[in-house]
């Protein structure tokens, strides 16, 4: 969608992935062996850890939580944004 509305940056992305496609399907017979040499199988995060599933589960939704927290008072009170770039606080307030 981005590309048929003229976007430069999209237009880079869709060339890159083009190009990327092109060089895989043109490089695949070098790189079969490589490609098939071993199969590690199925490696998540649960196994890596060795935990229970319902505990890396928990874990994201904790780090999601408080991710939107933190988002949330960087916005408000905590004003991270405006502190960092000398924005005021008030939005009706402009000291520039």
């Amino acid at each position: 969608m981005a590309v048929a509305i003229g976007k430069i940056d999209a237009l880079f992305f869709a060339v890159g992935i083009m190009v990327g496609i092109f060089l895989f399907g043109a490089s695949f017979r070098v790189i079969t062996t490589f490609n098939f040499s071993s199969h590690l199988g199925n490696l998540t995060i649960p196994t890596w850890l060795n935990v229970n599933t319902g505990i890396v589960v928990l874990g994201v939704v904790v780090m999601a939580v408080v991710a939107f927290w933190a988002a949330e008072k960087s916005e408000g009170p905590w004003s991270v944004f405006g502190r960092l770039y000398g924005e005021s606080q008030s939005k009706g307030d402009d000291r520039r």
